[in-house]
């Protein structure tokens, strides 16, 4: 190969493995650990497992965005479990909104209602469900329902068979979640990549040495 092509090319493939070493990895959603319980009279009921949603702030209104990549929990109510992996989001309409927050650390949820007009009868909800049974099925609810000037805030949770429903009060915002601990990314240090930029640039040099003779 010609001395004139051949530099350019192993300048481009050093400048590429540079490159690669030196591109962030693009952000990923965060796993989320679940554990929640509630009781009403003498029926008791629980919320475990896990909800992935990348970091950012949603604002969701009429079906979306609909941030969950996946979901994986299991709704026991008396003793009687069933699985939830899918979400509906289609009972919130502006001017309602539904407000999840996905940190490094906690996802928090957020029914808003504050919108909504004296004498309208509006609500934002969140529903977790059985994607086999689709709303017919069993679901986990957290809402606002706002009416005549009041906003009732709650979770609820039914499962089918036997039918039971559990409902409890809650205060708003909710902390739903929080972060799975991840084992620490190995990043190159500064010395590395500078290390492994040198050897690259040797490698060429020796190539154009062994061509000049």
């Amino acid at each position: 190969m010609n001395k004139n092509r051949l530099f350019p090319t192993l300048a481009l493939a050093g400048a590429t493995s540079l490159a690669a070493m030196l591109t962030p990895v693009a952000a990923m959603a965060v796993t989320f650990n679940v554990n929640r319980s509630w009781s009403e009279g003498t029926n008791n009921a629980s919320l475990v497992g896990t909800v992935d949603v990348p970091v950012g702030s949603y604002t969701i209104q009429n079906g979306s965005p609909n941030p969950f990549t996946n979901v994986n929990l299991t709704l026991t109510i008396n003793g009687n479990a069933v699985t939830l992996n899918a979400v509906n989001l289609t009972e919130t309409s502006a001017p309602a909104q539904f407000l999840v927050n996905a940190t490094s650390s906690v996802l928090t949820f957020n029914p808003d209602v504050s919108g909504c007009s004296f004498g309208a009868i509006c609500q934002s909800q969140l529903e977790f469900i059985d994607s086999s049974q689709g709303l017919s099925g069993p679901f986990y609810r957290i809402q606002s329902v706002f009416s005549l000037g009041f906003s009732q805030n709650e979770e609820y949770g039914v499962i089918r068979s036997p039918f039971t429903g559990v409902t409890s009060s809650i205060n708003l915002p909710v902390t739903f979640g929080t972060a799975q601990q991840q084992p620490p990314t190995s990043v190159p240090e500064p010395t590395t990549t500078v290390g492994l930029l040198g050897l690259g640039l040797l490698g060429v040099g020796s190539a154009l040495k062994r061509m000049g003779k």
